[in-house]
């Protein structure tokens, strides 16, 4: 029997792209156990004494000492044993049916009692354990793991029951034969399942994104049934919010294994408010070293938690490497925060850093850029998401007006410089340094993005934004940050500000679940709006991140190809070595901006440090608005920058 259901399980994660579809992955034995454990602890923790038990390993001995000597506890304990409910919304083939079920057994084992195992793991099968599961054949699977179970003690005549590899139609029929009454459905739970309160829900709910969710008339429904369905919602978060109607108040206790998207982006702004206002988060725990979800692009994390809030509850973050760890509960203990704090941050995000206190004081200390200028405008695909083809035709390799602007893509920008090297690809064809040509039709954002503005990549590593006199523009990839109110000094202290190591680390700190592989991150618009950026905007500030556009850009020309003039008096170390010594001497400032505020005298003034007009390296472009420094002017400039770092040092 254990190899119809391994083979079953195996056989459907690789070859049943139905599954893959629908988020399905199968949790391994160990995290499913683990969770179980835990959500138990949780479950009674409200008498430490029995909670305890439920660490790590099921102490069944020392349990039974316990209850032996207080009577009190010994009532307690099977008044909570006899009456649990345990429901899994995804149950799939049932392997956290299985875990919960040998956790109850353990658990009833522990009273003397006259009961055989048999009527006694019967007995769970028929009263406590709930499972859901809307694929028939994963269905029947977790039916089959439940019979095995109940007589793992005498299995040879179950397995001579079943053929070797039994049909649907078979399985169906020898599950028929067998006396027991499951409370397992084969049905849709977010709509159709509508059942009685229970004490636990736990599981792997499918992690789909509602536009990938083929039925329509599901998808209405879904919208107009819950709260959570907002944006680019997953199904997940919407189990969440069905399984919290579903659990005793005060009481009831889930544990969810999910992709971690919903703590920080934007659709999961409703399931962030329910869960602040309705339950204590006791615990998440981070599992994206584990290779759980194999056929889903998603970094996984467990999430614990009752539905009950006193407002004192306290965030406790850890992080597993390894299913070994999770196993002898060797982890990472990374942040535990007040529950509470999470209102200080911007759409309730909650963060799985250790730097939650320093940032909850700044959101307190400081307005968000949308805030703090109001005449903020981010823009982005300029014009518009889906008519690529139609906007092909405009993209020229030679400009036919000053009014045309050049053409970026978001490998063309990095942090303080342009890459102009990289082609771009835009309907199959590549471009090298196109301008896109100025059309009537776009005269209103073509305002926008021809007076000067901040540039930065909807993807990358860190934050990375480049100063634009009203130049650029881009199809997709990249976003335009304007604030007309703003000087050019304005301007170019602000982009220090953004180009920080303070603020790429509160960015990380709010944002950094939203990583791609290979680390990169997705820089949303929005999430640039939301972070806590201060008013005043020194001057000091403005020329050093026109010095380090300059060095910026005249490193990656090195690093491409020698230069004029002199290529020995501009040597790279020479270069690098100015770079480190202003972006410490900016993050400084910025420092001090953030956690000084209150004393702007005190702030580090302009004088000595020289101010850079702000051109490009090389004449990249024939194009009379693209200014670049002559020779004279680029040594001139370095002659200034090398002066005042020699009168620091």
């Amino acid at each position: 029997m254990e190899n119809i259901i391994c083979g079953f399980e195996k056989k459907s994660s690789i070859e049943n792209k139905n599954y893959r579809e629908r988020g399905v992955t199968y949790t391994p034995q160990p995290v499913a156990h683990f969770m179980v454990l835990n959500i138990f602890r949780i479950f009674f923790d409200d008498i430490p004494e029995i909670s305890k038990f439920f660490r790590n390993v099921f102490d069944y001995v020392g349990l039974k000492q316990l209850i032996t000597k207080n009577r009190n506890l010994r009532t307690f304990l099977w008044k909570k044993i006899n009456s649990i409910k345990v429901l899994d919304p995804s149950c799939g083939t049932g392997r956290f049916l299985i875990s919960v079920a040998n956790i109850l057994f353990k658990a009833y084992k522990v009273f003397e009692s006259e009961y055989t195992d048999y009527e006694i793991k019967k007995s769970i099968i028929q009263n406590h354990i709930i499972g859901i599961e809307i694929d028939k054949s994963s269905y029947q699977v977790s039916k089959l793991r439940l019979i095995k179970w109940l007589y793992e003690d005498n299995l040879l005549p179950l397995n001579n029951a079943l053929s070797e590899y039994p049909q649907p139609e078979e399985i169906e029929d020898f599950i028929n034969r067998i006396d027991l009454n499951f409370n397992l459905f084969n049905q849709e739970y977010l709509i159709e399942y509508e059942g009685e309160d229970v004490d636990i829900i736990i599981g792997n709910p499918p992690f789909v994104e509602n536009k990938k969710i083929q039925d329509k008339e599901f998808k209405n429904k879904i919208q107009e049934k819950f709260e959570a369905a907002y944006k680019l919602y997953d199904l997940s978060v919407i189990f969440i919010e069905k399984s919290l109607k579903l659990l005793k108040s005060n009481v009831g206790c889930l544990s969810f294994i999910m992709t971690n998207k919903f703590l920080s982006a934007d659709y999961g702004v409703k399931i962030r408010g329910i869960l602040l206002q309705n339950t204590e988060i006791r615990e998440i725990i981070n599992i994206s070293s584990l290779p759980i979800f194999k056929n889903t692009a998603a970094y996984p994390i467990i999430l614990f938690l009752k539905k009950e809030n006193n407002g004192t509850n306290v965030i406790s973050i850890k992080k597993y490497d390894s299913i070994k760890d999770i196993n002898k509960n060797i982890y990472k203990k990374i942040a535990e925060f007040p529950q509470k704090s999470i209102y200080k941050f911007p759409s309730h995000v909650i963060p799985l850093s250790e730097k939650n206190e320093l940032i909850g004081e700044l959101f307190s200390k400081f307005n968000v850029i949308s805030e703090t200028f109001k005449d903020l405008k981010i823009i982005y695909r300029p014009f518009g998401f889906i008519e690529w083809a139609k906007n092909s035709k405009y993209v020229r390799q030679k400009f036919s007006s000053t009014k045309d602007l050049l053409l970026l893509s978001t490998g063309n920008v990095g942090r303080y410089f342009f890459n102009f090297e990289k082609k771009i690809k835009i309907s199959q064809n590549r471009y090298h340094r196109p301008y896109f040509q100025y059309n009537e039709d776009y005269s209103d954002i073509w305002k926008e993005l021809s007076n000067e503005k901040l540039i930065f990549r909807e993807i990358a590593k860190d934050l990375s934004f480049a100063y634009d006199p009203g130049l650029f523009t881009s199809l997709t990839g990249l976003y335009f940050l304007r604030i007309p109110s703003l000087s050019t000094d304005q301007l170019f202290s602000l982009l220090a500000i953004l180009n920080s190591s303070l603020v790429n680390q509160i960015f990380k700190t709010l944002y950094g679940t939203l990583h791609m592989s290979g680390g990169y991150l997705r820089i949303n618009g929005s999430f640039i709006k939301r972070l806590p950026v201060p008013s005043h905007l020194p001057v000091s500030l403005s020329y050093l991140s026109k010095i380090l556009q300059f060095l910026s850009q005249l490193r990656y020309e090195i690093l491409q190809k020698p230069i004029l003039p002199s290529p020995n008096k501009i040597k790279l170390n020479e270069i690098e070595k100015y770079i480190e010594f202003y972006e410490k001497f900016s993050n400084s400032i910025v420092n001090q901006l953030y956690f000084d505020s209150q004393n702007k005298d005190g702030i580090i003034d302009a004088k000595g440090l020289p101010n850079i007009k702000f051109k490009f390296i090389k004449s990249y472009y024939e194009f009379p608005r693209f200014e670049s420094y002559s020779n004279e002017e680029l040594v001139l400039n370095l002659n200034k920058i090398s002066l005042f770092y020699d009168l620091e040092k």
